[in-house]
């Protein structure tokens, strides 16, 4: 089910009621000569997304509308990212438009805001805590690895939960349960949870001397 003009528009609001802005062609743009990036696949248009930034961090939204032209590419998948300069450190799962993808997009947007605002720091050494890769495929916690600087020498790891509001941490549990129960059903089927995430081929980066890095 794709999203139409007022719908997304109603979206679009929501996101700018929760500090999220659009995203200027200009700085689209820009990013695309800078890091010389190249599509996996042909691509109609150019996507409407959003932003937003606190702490070091970056929130980006990814919709699939195609604001000039007021409709939603056929085949494509919203995504919620959180970044540290260029590089990704945070991914949801894809978006796929079902009856409830405005909504549930708007959903893991606002979750993302929250995280990037309760940031948390190191309760050793009152730095700013990293994203850090778990080991299963989403994954996150929080860490910081400025050993020099804690009195143990020793790392320090937070839960990715922490700092959230209870309300927040809430709806994250909920999310979390139903891709359990998603993984559990793929697996009766014979099927991998995650397969076609592993094959799926990202954004080709021609400009690597001009990645912001993440640190």
């Amino acid at each position: 089910m794709l999203p139409d003009q007022e719908s997304f528009d109603a979206f679009s609001r929501a996101l700018k009621r929760r500090g999220f802005r659009k995203l200027s062609g200009g700085e689209f743009r820009s990013d695309f000569r800078r890091l010389a990036l190249r599509a996996p696949r042909m691509r109609e248009g150019r996507e409407a997304g959003f932003v937003f930034m606190a702490n070091g961090l970056k929130v980006q939204v990814w919709t699939t509308y195609l604001d000039t032209e007021g409709y939603a590419r056929e085949q494509d998948a919203g995504w919620v990212l959180i970044k540290q300069g260029d590089k990704i450190r945070y991914s949801s799962h894809p978006h796929y438009r079902t009856r409830h993808f405005l909504y549930n997009l708007l959903l893991s947007a606002a979750i993302a805001k929250e995280r990037v605002m309760n940031r948390p720091l190191c309760p050793k050494c009152s730095a700013y805590m990293d994203i850090a890769y778990g080991q299963a495929l989403k994954a996150r916690y929080w860490k910081c690895c400025r050993r020099e600087e804690h009195d143990d020498g020793k790392p320090v790891n937070l839960d990715w939960d922490h700092g959230l509001p209870p309300i927040v941490v809430e709806f994250a549990e909920k999310i979390r349960k139903e891709r359990a129960r998603y993984r559990k059903q793929l697996r009766r089927q014979g099927r991998r949870p995650g397969a076609a995430m592993r094959r799926r081929i990202g954004w080709e980066v021609g400009n690597p001397q001009n990645v912001i890095p993440a640190r």
